[in-house]
Parts: structure tokens; sequence; C-alpha cells
């Protein structure tokens, strides 16, 4: 009688920082719950050293090459770091992104994986070889789930340099893509995540005031905004490109137009980051606001925060009345906040990136909701994306945001129904041949 190979115990994350905190948010926070929730051992490789440093709030590590975070071991991904990727047959490696893994770790799995192909020939039994996946970037689009969980065979020498023992092995690299569906990978979710969801928002005065009070700006923030009907939004986005024609950001000039004439309070909270220029031009500031400074146009306040933890901006989504996000990782997030959202999807080539957008409203516009609200909030999306006038269009999303926030509830709850990114990793390893 067979039996399944058992879960894991030892990971390893490669992790190239290419944009920002997106790859480093996803490969992070996957770690993370790998340890928490799975109690499994992980060792997460970073390229960006600093950028890593940053993310985590450990600046203090800055001449250490490696170091132990809640629990994850990470590991400053480098020329002499090979060392650190130690490979054991029960070992699952995830190549984040495609970011190619260093040739000392495919040797050593190939080795591995003859050793195991030798051993079951004499013993008739499979037995435990390392497994290679290529987590792939999150998209809607159906023709992932035809690709989810496909392998492509990489032919390998493994043997003693010089010497006849040289033997071709073929490693399996599996892709694996998280999605929206039962046929993906699923995103990532914490256990304790919608719980804690459900807590700030069942409190919502109280959350509010809190972070207020940690961000440190509770007695410069004007005290319109804790009003009990002002309206909170988080922007997260993209800083205008690089050589456009425009002289401004015209979707958040526009957009801040129309949160200055609203009749209620309005607080915008921003990370800080390269958008701050165009939030400074929006506003008609010749300076760029530093952290911890209110600016004001009508019925906007306008608050600079800083980079937050990962469990803190989780509870600003889950305060706010609308997230405008950008990339993956903050996309992800404020689903599970169950608010309405806002997706800045990261601008591509010939336009490629609205049809990912168009992809994911798709499916998130699948719901029992008014059409008017369905509208206006894609429409919304749209306008944002392709840097349009959102005055108008911000008016008439406005009245319906009690009704998306029903429909943001709705498919938070239709996605929490589909396994998490990182059980569906670990049943795949189960699973495999």
């Amino acid at each position: 009688m067979s039996s399944l190979p058992p879960a894991p115990q030892r990971w390893l994350i490669f992790c190239a920082i290419v944009d920002n905190f997106g790859d480093i948010g996803v490969c992070w926070r996957l770690a993370r719950q790998l340890v928490r929730d799975y109690q499994q051992s992980v060792t997460l490789m970073v390229d960006d050293w600093q950028t890593a440093l940053s993310f985590v709030g450990r600046m203090d590590a800055c001449l250490l090459s490696q170091l132990d975070e809640q629990g994850v071991r990470i590991v400053h991904w480098c020329d002499q770091a090979d060392g650190h990727a130690d490979v054991s047959p029960a070992t699952i490696v995830v190549e984040a992104f495609g970011c190619a893994l260093p040739d000392a770790v495919i040797a050593r799995m190939a080795a591995l994986t003859q050793a195991s192909d030798n051993d079951d020939a004499e013993t008739g039994r499979a037995s435990a070889r390392p497994c290679w996946i290529n987590l792939e970037y999150l998209s809607a689009e159906p023709w992932i789930e035809s690709y989810h969980c496909q392998t492509s065979l990489q032919t390998m020498q493994s043997g003693a340099g010089n010497d006849r023992s040289l033997a071709t092995v073929v490693l399996h690299k599996a892709f694996f893509f998280p999605g929206f569906t039962a046929a993906s990978g699923g995103l990532l979710r914490e256990r304790d995540l919608l719980a804690k969801h459900d807590q700030w928002q069942t409190t919502l005065a109280q959350t509010r005031s809190e972070l207020l009070a940690w961000l440190d700006v509770d007695s410069r923030a004007p005290v319109r905004v804790r009003r009990d009907d002002a309206i909170w939004l988080s922007l997260f986005a993209y800083a205008r490109q690089p050589g456009s024609p425009q002289s401004g950001n015209l979707a958040l000039t526009s957009l801040f137009a129309a949160l200055a004439e609203d009749p209620v309070p309005v607080l915008c909270l921003v990370p800080v980051g390269n958008v701050l220029v165009d939030v400074a031009d929006a506003l008609g500031q010749p300076v760029i606001p530093d952290v911890g400074e209110v600016l004001e146009k009508g019925s906007l306040s306008v608050l600079v925060i800083p980079f937050l933890p990962l469990d803190d901006y989780d509870r600003l989504l889950s305060a706010c009345d609308l997230n405008i996000v950008r990339g993956e990782d903050s996309f992800v997030r404020a689903q599970w906040a169950a608010r309405p959202l806002v997706w800045h999807a990261y601008p591509q080539q010939q336009n490629t990136h609205l049809d990912k957008l168009d992809a994911f409203l798709a499916r998130y516009g699948d719901t029992d909701v008014p059409e008017n609200s369905e509208d206006s909030l894609m429409q919304f999306n749209r306008f944002w994306n392709l840097d349009a006038d959102c005055k108008k269009v911000w008016h008439d999303l406005r009245p319906q945001l009690p009704d998306l926030t029903l429909r943001a509830r709705n498919w938070q709850q239709k996605l929490a129904e589909l396994p998490d990114l990182a059980s569906s990793l670990m049943q795949f390893y189960r699973n495999r041949p």
C-alpha cells in the first residue's frame, strides 16, 4: 500500500526584488504564513538586502547577511550565499516570479533527484526528492487555469565533473498560478485574517482612532475627519510615468477636486513613496509633503503616513471606505478587507495591463449588486488606469458606496471558500507523482 509523501518541512523561497515592495511583499507573507499556520521551516533568499530589511523593519541588520524574523530565516541572496541555500530531499524550492535559481541550487536538486531515482529502482518505492515550483504572478485571465500546475522538464547533468559517473537527470519545474477560482492556486490568506477584519470593522470608530494614535498624527489630523460620517480613503498608487505628456496626474488631480467638493469630510491616507510628487502637484503644493503632514483642500484632508508593517496596513485597508491599491500584494489584501477597491495595474507596453484589469473586473462584477453600483466602480477603475478625468465618475460612485461595500463583502466570502495559496502549495507537494 502506497502513501502520500509528508508535507514538506523545509522551504527555500527565492525572491528578486524588481519593483518597490511587490515581490518581497508576496514572498514575505507566504514565508511568514508557512511558519505561523503550518509550522514549516522557511528560508527566504532575497537579492536586494536593503529593501528587504526596510520592508520587515530591520534596518539595524544592514551589516548582517542573514537574520531570523518572525520565525523566518532571511538570507541575503548573493554569490556568497549558496551555502545558506541548503537543499534536502524533502525541500520545496520556490522560484518566485521566474527569478532564476542559482546554478548551485539546481545542481544540488539534480544530484538529490538522481539519488532518489536510484533508490526507487532498487526498492520499488517512491522516495522524497526536492520539489521545484515557479510561483507566477497573479492574474484573473482564464488562460492561467490551463497552465496551472503544468510542468516543464529541465534536463540536467548530475555527477562528478570529468568522471564517467555523469548522468542525465530530468527535473520537473511546476508553474503555480495564484488566482480567483478553484482551478488556480488561490490567494494568500492567513487563518485569522478574516476574523481580524470583522473585529476592526465591528468597532470601526475605535479602529480609526487607534490608527491615528499609532501613526502619531492624532493631534494633527483635523477634528472633522473623526466624524462618524467622514469618508476614509487609502491611496497606494503608481506615480505618473516618466515622459508623460501631461504635466500632472490627471486621474489623481480630478479625484482630489471631486473629494474637495464632497458634502462630508474626506480623509485620504497616502503612504510615503513616489506618488507624493503627484499628490503635491494635484494640490498645488510646491514642496513634497513629509510623513505626518496634513494638506487640506475644501472637504479633503490628505495625510502622509509612513510605510506600514503588514498587519497595520491590513488594518488601514479595513478602516477605509475605499482603497486605491496597486500591483499584486496590496491588491489582494484590499480584497480581503471587504471594502470597495480601485486597482492600479502595473502599466505595461501596448496597454496589456488593461486586459488584466478587465479580466479581474469581469470576475469581480459577477455578483448580485445593483447595476449602477457595478457600472460606477468598473468605470472608475478604467478611468483611473487610463489616467482620465475621474471627477464625474467619482460623483457617480460616491452614493453607491454602501452597496459597493456589500458587494465587496460578498466577493470576500466567495474567495474565502477557496483554499488559500499556502495550503494549495502544500497540497500540490503531497499529490505530486
